[in-house]
């Protein structure tokens, strides 16, 4: 498991990846922080790690005290703010409309 002070000032962002041989090297990827500027997008085609990415910068930049203001027009950002640690139906039950589910047969 890594740890913020392995690499001070630098964000993980995954492994190196050997396109030729399609298969990860076994080295880390890392971002420095002092290159981050006031604004960012994240753009790609459907299915390309746009989310993921999002989800790894947002991540390392709490780690490192850094805060973000997040607009995601399709809405999958926020949904990371729903953390079900115990998936245990009372959980979830805050998040759901009864009478919806109801209207479709499921409980």
């Amino acid at each position: 498991m890594r740890h913020i002070e392995d690499e001070p000032g630098r964000f993980y962002l995954g492994q190196a990846y050997d396109l030729a041989r399609d298969e990860p090297l076994d080295r880390p990827v890392y971002y420095d922080a002092g290159d981050l500027t006031t604004h960012a997008v994240i753009l790609g085609m459907t299915g390309s790690g746009k989310t993921g990415l999002g989800i790894v910068l947002l991540e390392e930049a709490a780690l490192h005290g850094i805060p973000a203001i997040v607009i995601d027009p399709k809405g999958d950002m926020p949904n990371l703010l729903l953390t079900f640690p115990d998936l245990q139906a009372g959980d979830l039950a805050p998040w759901i409309d009864a009478d919806q589910a109801r209207r479709r047969g499921v409980d």
